[in-house]
């Protein structure tokens, strides 16, 4: 028993020594390793080479001159990576260059074995506060050539016999902190994107491309993402797979299909995108603060196929401030005339005050009330056809509605061709003169409606012909819509009912208090009503004055007549009245009607003086 514990006492004493020594040779190999990496490979690896290769490396990859004006920094722990300051990147002749591109440092990962042979190869980028200068000129190129790695990966992209470019090691690109500043001399704008952070992974140029990147634009931050499956396909005009996402407060999208970018672009797929307004969208593009009361939220989701100028929509789902449409939208955009919209929507419902304040923003004025701006119709044209199951405007609620919308070169219009309202038929025009700043008209026909809501919906009071019949009012302006005032409209508004009643109007007391030869108000002859087979009335507005050219209103056995003008911008009246009976061989009841709507003042021509 003692001589067992003897030999396992001994065996555990070798098993110690053998660990410590393991041990030892762990610590002295970590040293070794540690000298080497820190000491010795440097003394091999050539930080002038080093940098040299560099400038070429940025310069093949960019197409732009590379010069590094700091000194190299090189670690080799956890892994070996080349740290370089104080970069640009220079386009244009070497005698006057024009600055491209800068960064305060640009790190990568490199291959320790190439280094030592004295040909380095990079990888895996990181880039510090670069700043990138983008230009279109005037003739449509740009400030940045293509890189020839990169042409040559484009044109050998299809080729049958494989390119060594197709392989060329790319890796991870991370940008800290980056400047994108765009300048189109063709459209005389500037555009600056900033805090651009995040990383693209790119291992060759034939393999799959992902990027996810946040930046601020406009003081809004935005983040975007794309995955191409095979980029140099889709760079040298043949389609690749690609998925893509924008995301900001006043603007998202998404797309996923397929695209190629040849000398006419097209990509196909799914686009779902979403704005808080049409106003803050174009508020934000312009670099301002959005209105507080923006409102009108956009949705799409569509079917899309957009080439070099063109985009076709098909299978749209469409909610504009929560009204849903289905359709079809055509746009095509031409850099000297502007975008044209052509299509077909169907709405469930339409409240067009909310569209209207959507799509024609109030715009502050100085002296005078705030107006709508329309200054977009000299930049748009539009070619659209709506319906809808209901559409409503204020107090006004049309069924059954279809129209057309048009737009171009400054002038506009809107073609109610069929539509209910109140029972009856209606159909009309709203046309705009250059933006409206040479005025505009007006044209509506009502057809067999109950005319009574019709009045109740615009507010009119007091003694109304109010039965079935047909409103038609055909009113325009010269005056700009800015500073129109009611003395600018001209036009004529007929009026024609059968069978109904005059209310508030009763007509044997008003001729008994007519009779009387004393002024009263209307409203004294107020308790009662006055039936009538038909009412015909038309009246022309010219210079803020409507000129009752005709208002007769017949009932059983007497007619009452009414002409004379209307000065509505104060709402007085001065009317010459009369009622007639249908037997001649009684008198008529004459007398003028002064003061204001809805409670004038009836004057009997018996309390008038005569003139001496």
């Amino acid at each position: 028993m003692t001589q067992f514990f003897n030999i396992a006492s001994r065996i555990t004493g070798l098993r110690d020594l053998l660990a410590s020594r393991i041990v030892a040779w762990l610590v002295v190999c970590a040293f070794v390793l540690t000298v080497l990496f820190k000491v010795a490979l440097p003394l091999f690896v050539s930080t002038a080479s080093v940098k040299a290769n560099m400038e070429q490396v940025l310069s093949s990859w960019t197409g732009a001159r590379a010069n590094i004006a700091g000194d190299p920094h090189i670690s080799f722990w956890p892994h070996p990576v080349l740290t370089l300051r104080a970069i640009t990147f220079e386009g244009g002749d070497t005698a006057t260059p024009e600055l491209l591109a800068k960064a305060d440092a640009i790190a990568a990962g490199f291959d320790i074995l190439a280094a030592l042979r004295g040909t380095p190869v990079f990888y895996d980028f990181r880039l510090v506060n670069p700043v990138f200068k983008v230009e279109r000129r005037t003739d449509g190129t740009f400030n940045w050539r293509r890189a020839g790695w990169m042409a040559e990966a484009i044109a050998n992209a299809s080729a049958k016999t494989p390119s060594a470019v197709r392989n060329t090691p790319i890796g991870d690109i991370e940008i800290d902190n980056g400047t994108v500043e765009l300048t189109d001399r063709v459209t005389a704008s500037v555009y600056r994107v900033t805090d651009i952070s995040g990383s693209a992974q790119w291992p060759t140029p034939t393999a799959q491309m992902s990027a996810n990147l946040s930046a601020a634009m406009n003081g809004e931050t935005v983040e975007w993402s794309v995955v191409c499956d095979e980029p140099m396909m889709l760079l040298s005009g043949q389609n690749s797979a690609i998925q893509t996402s924008f995301k900001s407060a006043p603007l998202s999208f998404s797309f996923d299909g397929a695209a190629n970018g040849s000398i006419h672009p097209f990509a196909s797929g799914q686009l779902q995108l979403t704005a808080r307004s049409f106003a803050a969208l174009s508020a934000w593009s312009d670099g301002k603060a959005p209105s507080a009361g923006s409102t009108g939220a956009v949705a799409i989701d569509t079917s899309m196929t957009m080439s070099a100028e063109t985009l076709k929509m098909d299978n749209l789902s469409l909610s504009l401030d929560g009204a849903s449409a289905t359709g079809v939208l055509d746009v095509a955009w031409n850099g000297a005339r502007g975008p044209r919209v052509d299509g077909t929507l169907a709405f469930d419902r339409l409240d067009l005050t909310l569209l209207l304040s959507s799509l024609l923003p109030l715009q502050p004025q100085s002296d005078t009330a705030d107006r709508l701006d329309m200054s977009f119709l000299k930049q748009l044209r539009l070619d659209l056809r709506l319906s809808a199951q209901e559409a409503s405007y204020g107090p006004l609620t049309l069924t059954d509605v279809a129209a057309g919308v048009m737009a171009a070169n400054g002038r506009a219009s809107v073609d109610i061709g069929d539509g209910t309202y109140a029972g009856g038929s209606l159909s009309g025009r709203i046309a705009l003169a250059n933006d409206g700043a040479e005025g505009g008209q007006l044209q509506f026909s009502l057809k067999d409606a109950d005319l009574e809501p019709v009045a109740s919906s615009l507010g009119l009071a007091g003694p109304l012909p109010l039965g079935r019949g047909m409103l038609s009012v055909d009113l325009s302006t010269a005056e700009p819509l800015s500073k129109m005032t009611l003395g600018g409209v001209s036009g004529e508004i007929r009026y024609m009912a059968n069978n109904g009643t005059l209310k508030n109007f009763n007509g044997p007391e008003f001729e008994r208090l007519a009779a009387q030869g004393r002024f009263f108000n209307v409203s004294q002859a107020g308790n009662g009503s006055f039936d009538f087979i038909t009412a015909d009335i038309v009246a022309t507005l010219r210079n803020g004055i409507a000129e009752l050219v005709k208002a007769d209103i017949k009932g059983e056995g007497r007619t009452l007549s009414l002409a004379g003008v209307i000065p509505y911008r104060n709402g007085s009246l001065a009317l010459a009245g009369a009622i007639r009976p249908d037997d001649s061989a009684i008198p008529a009841v004459r007398f003028f009607v002064g003061g204001s709507w809805p409670n004038p003042v009836i004057s009997p021509l018996a309390a008038i003086p005569a003139q001496p």
